[in-house]
């Protein structure tokens, strides 16, 4: 981890209000991804906190408390997407919506696939993404803790081809950089996001100087703030890290490169982090009119490269891109995450622990422990069996409260 902490005040965009006092009682409960579970256990939430956690003959619920019987299902903390959008049009005016509709839309995208925290890579307009983070914070609607990175930074003549006719900022040089981060930061943003190769119209990849790249990061570092990288090949890759970046936004498959042992050892000592976002690349191959996506060589080198950083101990964050690809489902992400060596403690650990600790909130959220956040996922069924099963969603909370719930008959609650 960098020397500095990126303290997100979560108590800011807290929807903690109206939490009601509840027992989640019976489930099959994974505190974290390295404890063993607690079968039949009980789960007790005072104003957003957990305050017991143990099996069900040794915890008593207060006759007080509202008793969701969750018997049968499974219970983890809640999960993190650290790579959103909110660029579709339906979110321009978030702040005027009616609630229900509000809520609909982002149980589509969010809530129901167990997210309480997401984090948005980019926006044309940060305006956009305040307002969705402050209707929430108001109370009225249902949604996650949202932090952003704004609107991006790409390099000279280097808007990706895929947002034509609209162009991104670009930075000629370092001061313009930094002034960017400034202006983004003064404005609300959590992180910084740069494309270090940026795909552009003809196949090419326009690559930012490192110069400008080491700027953008000793400026946000020195704001407290991360910096995340659309990389696009291994260039990109290497430019990040000569540059300082944290986080790879994505796999590199661009040029069909595996990664040397080298460049993940220099990942590793870097303490960079890596968004797979696999799910990303079978929508762009499919959107080329590849049928067989999971073999083509494009996907084969992003698993790859996951494979082989996993392996050697890197830092894996969840993250599928939603909002840019229209399909919000999670299950295929999951699927080729495991198709890249992950197991289910992986991924839990990429969608709960790893992300609390990475953005200097692993003290509150992440884990089932009590004094954490009450922030919890329901599941239909054990991911330990069924990797697709962690979107399986039954209950969502984010601070003891419920954003999203789908209660099947067997799950009653008093």
């Amino acid at each position: 981890m960098k020397a500095f902490l990126f303290a997100l005040v979560v108590l800011l965009h807290g929807n903690i209000i109206f939490c009601q006092d509840r027992a989640l009682v019976g489930a099959k409960i994974y505190p974290s991804p390295t404890e063993a579970p607690i079968e039949k256990g009980v789960i007790l939430i005072r104003k957003g906190k957990i305050t017991a956690v143990g099996s069900a003959d040794k915890i008593v619920v207060p006759k007080t408390m509202t008793v969701i019987d969750c018997r049968g299902l499974i219970l983890t903390a809640a999960f993190w997407n650290c790579h959103v959008h909110f660029m579709e049009p339906k979110w321009e005016d978030a702040d005027l919506i009616p609630a229900a509709q509000f809520n609909k839309q982002m149980a589509q995208m969010i809530t129901s696939h167990g997210f309480a925290h997401v984090f948005d890579l980019a926006e044309l307009s940060i305006g956009t993404v305040l307002r969705i983070r402050d209707r929430i914070k108001k109370g009225d609607v249902n949604g996650p803790v949202i932090y952003t990175t704004g609107v991006p930074l790409t390099p000279p003549n280097g808007s990706p081809f895929y947002i034509e006719p609209l162009k991104l900022p670009e930075a000629s040089d370092p001061q313009q950089a930094a002034a960017h981060v400034r202006q983004q930061i003064d404005s609300g943003a959590d992180a910084i996001k740069i494309w270090t190769g940026s795909p552009v119209d003809g196949g090419k990849t326009v690559y930012m100087p490192e110069e400008i790249v080491r700027q953008v990061t000793q400026t946000a570092h020195s704001l407290g703030k991360p910096v995340f990288a659309h990389p696009t090949d291994t260039k990109g890759v290497i430019i990040a890290l000569d540059g300082g970046v944290d986080i790879l936004a994505h796999t590199a498959p661009q040029d069909g490169r595996e990664w040397s042992a080298d460049t993940i050892q220099r990942m590793l000592m870097a303490h960079m982090a890596l968004i797979p976002t696999l799910k990303l690349w079978k929508y762009e191959l499919q959107k080329g009119g590849v049928v067989d996506w999971a073999n083509n060589a494009f996907m084969l080198t992003a698993q790859q490269q996951l494979h082989d950083f996993s392996k050697a101990g890197g830092t894996v964050l969840f993250g599928t891109d939603v909002g840019y690809v229209p399909d919000y489902s999670t299950g295929d992400e999951y699927t080729l995450l495991a198709g890249s060596g992950l197991d289910y403690r992986n991924i839990l650990a990429a969608l709960t622990t790893t992300p609390a600790q990475r953005f200097g909130l692993g003290a509150r959220t992440g884990r089932i422990a009590v004094g954490m956040d009450a922030d919890i996922v329901v599941l239909g069924a054990d991911p330990a069996l069924d990797i697709r099963s962690f979107d399986k969603v039954v209950y969502t909370f984010c601070q003891g409260r419920i954003i999203y719930r789908n209660i099947p008959p067997e799950t009653p609650v008093r």
